[in-house]
């Protein structure tokens, strides 16, 4: 991602969304998951969703995804 075109709360915001749909698709955050900011942002550069990135991470990791059945 060209961070040139990214300001550090746009960034912020979009880092913030990807962690938060790998912790309700996971059950796990970025940390833990080792992904870095500069990760994230690439991959929603390429996806153009933050949502759709953390699901890539996930199945490219081989993270186990929390049963839907609740």
């Amino acid at each position: 991602m060209n961070m040139s075109k990214v300001g550090k709360f746009e960034g912020l915001r979009i880092v913030n969304e990807f962690d938060r749909a790998l912790i309700e698709l996971y059950g796990i955050n970025m940390t833990d998951a080792r992904i870095t900011r500069y990760e994230v942002l690439s991959s929603v550069d390429e996806t153009g969703c933050p949502r759709k990135s953390a699901q890539n991470f996930g199945l490219r990791k081989g993270i186990p995804p929390l049963s839907q059945a609740a």
